[in-house]
């Protein structure tokens, strides 16, 4: 990790880190799920802080779904397209 690189994101932060992918409704949810690990320093009502580490975990872990049916038929539309 470079200097300039937070170690630890509040949700605002974690969510542009995401490149929006994760919202701040979503991150909240993966957290109460148990999904997501997260601290409050300052105690009930504080601010919520999530790892950078075990957000990029958590990304790296989550599947990519692709409808490969769907790709397929429409690279062969394109195909006959073309013809």
């Amino acid at each position: 990790m470079k200097p300039t690189e937070a170690a630890y994101f509040d949700l605002t932060a974690a969510s542009a880190f995401t490149g929006g992918g994760l919202s701040i409704r979503s991150l909240r949810r993966l957290i109460s799920q148990g999904k997501l690990p997260a601290f409050r320093p300052g105690g009930p009502g504080g601010k919520i802080l999530i790892r950078r580490e075990d957000l990029v975990a958590l990304i790296e872990g989550s599947p990519v779904h692709l409808d490969l049916d769907q790709i397929a038929a429409k690279a062969v539309a394109e195909m006959r397209g073309r013809e």
